[in-house]
């Protein structure tokens, strides 16, 4: 882990549905990449509130007919296409880590709490 990464534990999950952009949420909106190569569906996204920060997008895709998690940086350059539903990310399927949702709280009042009252982000 680089040293501006956050540590796990500083990390929370916050559902797509209520992740909001100007044209609605994240529910329902496809990972491509530059190439149009569906990535997968957000499912949700790994935010660290202290710092007001999306760190990963959390992206659910079918592996096997079965659905699977993983994390993408949120840090690589991306387009949100909100008439077609589609983030749009200078990333490939190598880019994707698994993502393993015990090791991560979900985003609760008291972390909403600190992201009102922490020093504005950069």
């Amino acid at each position: 882990m680089a040293h501006d990464e956050p540590r796990p534990d500083a990390l929370r999950y916050l559902d797509a549905d209520q992740v909001k952009h100007p044209s609605g949420t994240l529910a329902g909106v496809t990972v491509c990449s530059s190439d149009d190569e569906k990535l997968g569906d957000i499912s949700g996204v790994l935010v660290e509130p202290a710092s007001r920060r999306v760190r990963y997008f959390v992206v659910e895709r079918r592996v096997a007919l079965l659905p699977r998690r993983y994390m993408l940086a949120a840090d690589t350059p991306a387009v949100l296409e909100a008439e077609d539903q589609k983030l749009r990310i200078l990333s490939n399927i190598d880019d994707l880590e698994r993502f393993d949702a015990r090791r991560v709280e979900r985003f609760s009042e008291e972390d909403a709490i600190t992201a009102m009252f922490a020093h504005p982000a950069a």
